[in-house]
């Protein structure tokens, strides 16, 4: 158990439960051959499937999203912290967005081509810059955006703008999504870029009642905004008014808050791990490593196997639920084994090289670094 104890235990476990939800909200866009409504679930399927698609509309679809992209945030503060100056962390992290976009790329073209890690690669280049900005100003970019993004998808879903839905196959359609979706997740980012500086999740003992009511609101108003529009998906009711469409969409985002907030409540509360919990936080520590295997399985299972045409909802989501526990497992036998990722230590190599072992400095906000040299 020696890695959970040098690290901290909620930003890995954040991640290993947003890899769970990743499986399931990819695993049925995999389903072929029948009619589909909102985010691609099939109509036709059985009571079961109905149920499992309501469900899954409501809590996961979507939240992956903003709670990937907060984590992303985290990670660029707590990866900058580590340098000695504010020039040498500008530099690790514009190279690690950089590979971050080549193995999105990479990602993109031989297994999966609506890849998310190149729209992080390219959103943390656009925001790092504003890594020492001080926290009113990084909260009022967070305010600022939010009103930009309210007003597109308002304006969008009355159809006041549009924006056409043909998009080519392959490598083309990652090139969009990379460059439109970090607009979408700018706020997330921004907002987990905040929380690293007042290490919520690092120290989750210092700050359990703003977890705890970040939770509760994020998790409530996903609920209180989803619900509709998960009933008429799982064909309860036939169809809701447009502004309960939009509030499912505005939902989504403290949803995904709300996630990392509880798995932060739920550290600070945990004195000693269970093997469960940190298996999920091993599976977390291995995240990029994690997230490709997902995409490997899909291959092999939907596109090599056809078992796209033959399944419906209730088992494409027990497909994906069974490879994440794989992953689970392999993570937690690497963790005892002592073995780190594979695509972490590449990743760790493409951004440092090979470098002597040094003792690691007292990490430090950016925004500190820039005071130190003004």
């Amino acid at each position: 158990m020696q890695t959970v104890s040098k690290r901290s235990l909620a930003p890995d476990l954040a991640r290993g439960v947003m890899l769970m939800l990743i499986a399931l909200s990819h695993a049925h866009q995999f389903i072929r051959g029948h009619p589909t409504t909102h985010r691609n679930y099939p109509t036709d399927g059985s009571t079961l499937d109905l149920a499992v698609s309501g469900l899954q509309m409501l809590t996961v679809d979507g939240q992956p999203l903003p709670l990937f992209a907060a984590l992303f945030g985290y990670g660029l503060v707590q990866l900058a912290g580590r340098q000695p100056t504010w020039p040498a962390a500008r530099w690790t992290v514009v190279k690690r967005c950089f590979w971050m976009i080549v193995l999105g790329a990479l990602h993109a073209h031989f297994l999966f081509e609506a890849d998310i890690l190149g729209t992080y690669g390219v959103l943390g280049l656009v925001l790092v810059s504003t890594m020492v900005w001080r926290d009113q100003s990084l909260l009022a970019l967070a305010g600022g955006w939010m009103a930009v993004y309210l007003t597109y998808v308002v304006l969008s879903a009355f159809q006041v703008i549009k924006v056409d839905g043909v998009l080519p196959e392959g490598l083309p359609t990652w090139g969009l999504h990379s460059v439109v979706w970090p607009a979408a997740v700018l706020i997330p980012v921004v907002l987990g870029m905040w929380a690293a500086r007042h290490k919520m999740l690092m120290e989750p003992e210092r700050h359990v009642r703003f977890l705890r009511n970040t939770a509760i609101f994020g998790i409530g108003f996903m609920i209180v905004g989803g619900l509709p529009l998960s009933l008429v998906v799982a064909q309860v009711i036939d169809g809701v008014p447009m502004p309960l469409v939009i509030l499912h969409t505005l939902s989504v985002l403290p949803g995904g808050l709300g996630y990392a907030a509880l798995m932060g409540y739920i550290a600070a509360k945990v004195k000693k791990p269970g093997l469960v919990m940190v298996a999920i936080a091993a599976t977390g520590e291995r995240s990029l490593t994690n997230y490709i295997l997902q995409s490997v399985s899909w291959t092999l299972v939907f596109t090599i196997g056809g078992l796209g045409y033959e399944i419906g909802v209730a088992q494409a989501s027990l497909v994906g639920l069974c490879t994440w526990l794989a992953t689970v497992i392999l993570s937690l036998g690497m963790h005892l084994a002592g073995i780190r990722g594979p695509l972490e230590v590449l990743l760790r190599f493409l951004t440092y090289g090979r470098r002597k072992k040094k003792p690691r400095p007292q990490a430090q906000p950016p925004r500190a670094m820039a005071d130190q040299l003004s």
